[in-house]
């Protein structure tokens, strides 16, 4: 704990004469980021009555993120674990709740496997986002079941620039990696179209330490993604998107074994604005996942999921202090699989309404869902949030928000061990929040989620995770710079490890970075810490904390060509995440090294 304190404390020691400096000689601010992940009708995240996170493309660029999960784990109270590198299994955790209970949405769908429960982020390619809007904290009363941890949208690459705009990216690092990607995006009047395709080829790395000879386990992805659209008047626009993913990753145990995924993501909406307080949005879709295990180039086990959905949302603007949020949503499961389930497929209708109200400097939003699920039934959630604003720079809110996470077909009805009269998952969130935009951006967020009828074979499980968020950040023409620390106490309630930390959830987490622009040069660094994380439910097996820096340094050529170098891990680092069955650890990177050239019309 006390390295914690220190790495946190040097942070803000550094960044803070920077900062105090930088704000002497400019006092133009950015404008704030806007979100539609959290109240689904867009907000300047400083007006939500919620904890959020945005990250755009020139963001993802600049820290030059390799890896999706990277990306996550830097935003407060997100952490993984991985089994050894680029393309291993990845388990996310939003506030210390399981990985099956965040919600993962791909250009507003769904995307998770209907078996585990859980969203192969591993595998959605960092070159395909343009966009990435996180929101902490239950929302089930909009979005239905596994909303318990928080919601991830991931938007995939868009223009928005008049003309034929090509663009290109060549990335060469360790592991012998090769990350390449190229794309268009194309925007004449009322017409747009972007276009990308990416690949990405490691040789990985021997992900268990237990092994006595060095057998790397390497992995490849490629990717594309389509999105287009058409704005027919001020009555009608369309959109359409597709986005088509397939890996293959390597792993130890068997004779040659590797698994291959692929994930695809197809949508279709169509806006009509019949006037000026009333849009309604029809959207119809279909996210796939699919895995196959391999050994000795003998498929070992298949488990296809699809979800097919259709939903029907509408927005009453009164007026700018009132709006109307009602829809309708329909989702269908289906399993394709080797291992006989005895049920494959399961419908879910959901009704929700939400009203956001301002009463001069009261702030109302408050949200009710009802799902009626094939299996289960009917369950109902809702969410309540009361906000307060001082003035036009400070503001408070209380929110109180109930959410549930449906069983998989792997809880139900996996041969064996699966339990067919499971119930799902509950939660009750209660939190508090305090923001603030005058010089600098910052947030103090505290919350108390307890959570029922944890399935493990039978809902006899219990959890209490309250935790602190604190973050910090500044955004000038020259300097860039954002400091968060999380503590949790995820704290298990079973009759048998009550008062023990659940297991793979470190109680602190710690983030900073910085980057400073000198006419074409631009130099930074980040910083990611995390505290021990237990591996069995009485806390006697542990992986212990860890600290790692990344340094970074990039140059514009032109105005088009740019040129990036990344020193990650630069202390080489020794840290684990994730362990196996028998104790074995899996290895995550040590130091590692990246060029980049980047190609984009202006």
């Amino acid at each position: 704990m006390n390295q914690m304190y220190t790495i946190a404390l040097g942070g803000l020691l550094v960044l803070s004469p920077l900062s105090m400096a930088m704000a002497a000689e400019k006092t133009v601010f950015q404008l704030p980021k806007i979100n539609v992940v959290a109240n689904l009708v867009e907000q300047a995240n400083t007006d939500t009555l919620a904890a959020v996170t945005v990250i755009e493309r020139e963001e993802i660029e600049r820290k030059q993120f390799s890896s999706l999960q990277d990306l996550l784990r830097t935003i407060p109270s997100i952490s993984y674990v991985n089994t050894g590198g680029l393309g291993q299994t990845t388990g996310l955790s939003i506030r210390g709740t399981n990985s099956n209970a965040v919600l993962v949405m791909v250009d507003g769908q769904k995307l998770a496997s209907a078996t585990t429960g859980q969203t192969a982020i591993e595998h959605l390619p960092i070159d395909q986002i343009e966009r990435i809007e996180v929101v902490r904290g239950p929302r089930s009363s909009l979005y239905g079941s596994e909303a318990v941890g928080g919601v991830i949208q991931i938007y995939t690459r868009k223009g928005t620039a008049d003309g034929i705009k090509p663009y290109a990216s060549l990335k060469y690092g360790s592991h012998e990696t090769y990350d390449a990607n190229v794309g268009v995006d194309i925007r004449k009047e009322n017409t747009w179209m972007s276009a990308s395709l990416a690949g990405l080829k490691t040789q990985g790395l021997d992900v268990l330490t237990s092994k006595t000879e060095e057998d790397k386990d390497g992995y490849k992805n490629v990717s594309a993604s389509l999105k287009a659209g058409h704005q027919f008047n001020e009555l009608f626009a369309i959109e359409v998107n597709a986005l088509h993913v397939q890996g293959e990753a390597e792993y130890d145990g068997g004779v040659n074994p590797e698994n291959e995924i692929q994930q695809n993501v197809y949508g279709a909406g169509l806006t009509f604005t019949p006037n000026d307080i009333w849009t309604s949005k029809f959207n119809v879709g279909i996210s796939q996942d699919k895995y196959e295990t391999f050994d000795s180039k003998k498929t070992t086990g298949k488990f296809d999921t699809e979800k097919q959905t259709v939903s029907w949302l509408n927005t009453i603007e009164f007026n700018k202090n009132h709006s109307l949020v009602a829809g309708v949503d329909y989702l269908n499961d289906k399993v394709t699989s080797s291992t006989d389930y005895d049920e494959k497929e399961r419908n879910n209708i959901g009704l929700f309404t939400q009203y956001i109200g301002q009463f001069n400097a009261v702030n109302l939003q408050a949200a009710l869902r009802s799902d009626d699920n094939e299996q289960f039934g009917q369950h109902t959630t809702g969410n309540i949030a009361l906000g307060y604003q001082f003035n036009d720079y400070y503001n408070a809110y209380m929110s109180y928000g109930t959410a549930f996470r449906s069983p998989t077909f792997n809880d139900l009805y996996y041969p064996g061990w699966a339990n067919p009269n499971l119930e799902p998952e509950e939660s009750e969130n209660i939190e508090i929040g305090f923001k603030g935009s005058q010089l600098i951006d910052w947030e103090l967020i505290g919350f108390v989620n307890k959570i029922d009828n944890l399935i493990a074979n039978q809902n006899n499980g219990q959890a209490k995770i309250k935790g602190i968020e604190l973050s910090l950040g500044q955004n000038f023409d020259a300097l860039s710079w954002n400091v968060n620390y999380t503590y949790q106490d995820p704290e298990n309630q079973n009759p048998n490890a009550k008062g023990k930390q659940l297991t793979f959830k470190p109680a602190q987490l710690f983030n900073a970075s910085l980057d400073y622009k000198v006419e074409d040069w631009t130099i930074g660094g980040s910083v990611h810490a995390e505290e021990k994380r237990y591996t069995d439910a009485l806390n006697t097996a542990k992986l212990a904390g860890f600290a790692i820096a990344d340094v970074r340094v990039a140059y514009q050529v032109t105005p088009e060509f740019s040129v990036q170098a990344k020193l990650a891990n630069m202390f080489d680092k020794e840290y684990y995440t994730n362990n196996s069955w028998n104790g074995d650890v899996y290895r995550q990177d040590g130091r590692t090294a990246w060029v980049t050239l980047r190609y984009a019309m202006k």
